[in-house]
């Protein structure tokens, strides 16, 4: 038994040394292979493969690991889409809206509303508007804003929203006539910037000017070079035929330095009720002594001209002259008439 063991035993040993030359052999067979690899390949690449080798497997150290790579086969396709894509969806579907938009009666403008007007009615907006049940994806607040200035000159300020379904707000600011002129059987309204206005409703007026003409308009320097005040005055002429608002669209303003007049002669003379204006002699007024006075077109000196006028009268009265007119539009060439 003794020999017998003895004998398996010596069987094992070598079993185990032939194992490990085996194992030696392969190993040293192994680095042969890698540094031939090494010699053939760049450092990088030797580096990346050494560094493969080195670690095991996933599939040794855990033995569930194809489970995790069975369900990567398993996962769902990710969908990309492109701007290109996203842009078209958007176009028809805005496409497909605008249609039903257009087609549909609550997106039909019939109606709006309208605040600051006093003597502009509603009515006589609608019918420079002419809405007529247009879409509201084609009204431009632009272009209605123009049209409301070119036909109210007495509105200013005008702004208009939209909203949807179908509304339209428009706010504007009308101005406040102060001053009537009248001329040749007409009538127009002025403002206290000076501003011309038409006509329209009722107004309380204090001041009321009685003129042989039209007032005394004021233009812009560059519309004089460009047109020439004479082509101005024709343009208002040609078309005042068939335009009763072609004055306020050429001229907008009554000459400064005349308005302020007007004014300042309203407040030395409050009992007037009425101021006289002549093209040539200027700014008067009727004295209650039976003539008429112009002092022209501005106020410069007008303390020194009423005490002129006062000593005039004075000499008429002693004379015994009765005149119908006096001038002191010059203050070193006053006048009187008696015709």
């Amino acid at each position: 038994m003794k020999k017998y063991n003895r004998a398996g035993q010596g069987r094992r040993s070598d079993q185990i040394r032939r194992q490990r030359l085996e194992k030696q052999s392969e190993w040293l067979h192994s680095v042969d292979e890698r540094a031939e690899h090494m010699a053939t390949h760049s450092a990088a690449e030797s580096f990346v493969q050494n560094q493969r080798d080195f670690h095991t497997p996933a599939s040794e150290q855990n033995p569930l690991a194809h489970i995790a790579y069975d369900q990567k086969d398993y996962t769902a396709p990710k969908i990309r889409l492109s701007w290109r894509y996203l842009s078209a969806v958007v176009a028809i579907l805005s496409g497909i809206f605008l249609f039903s938009a257009w087609r549909s009666p609550d997106y039909h403008v019939s109606d709006f509303e309208i605040e600051g007007i006093q003597r502009v009615t509603k009515e006589e907006v609608a019918q420079v508007l002419d809405l007529n049940q247009r879409c509201i994806f084609l009204l431009s607040p632009q272009e209605f804003e123009q049209a409301i200035s070119n036909n109210f000159p007495e509105l200013y300020q005008v702004q208009i929203s939209l909203a949807i379904p179908a509304k339209m707000i428009i706010q504007v600011r009308e101005r406040e006539p102060s001053l009537v002129w009248n001329y040749q059987g007409k009538q127009l309204w002025v403002d206290p910037q000076g501003y011309l206005l038409p006509m329209r409703g009722e107004a309380q007026i204090s001041v009321q000017i009685d003129a042989d003409d039209q007032p005394p308009f004021y233009i812009p320097e560059d519309r004089i070079i460009l047109q020439g005040e004479k082509r101005l005055r024709k343009t208002v002429v040609m078309k005042g035929e068939n335009d009763t608002l072609a004055l306020f669209k050429v001229y907008q303003r009554i000459d400064p330095v005349t308005y302020q007049a007007i004014h300042e002669l309203n407040q030395l003379l409050p009992e007037q009720g009425v101021i006289l204006y002549d093209t040539r002699r200027g700014l008067g007024w009727n004295d209650p002594r039976g003539f008429q006075v112009f002092v022209g077109s501005d106020l410069k000196d007008i303390a020194a001209k009423m005490k002129m006028l006062d000593e005039i009268v004075k000499t008429m009265i002693h004379e015994q002259i009765i005149p119908t007119l006096i001038s002191i539009e010059h203050i070193n060439a006053p006048y009187y008439r008696q015709d």
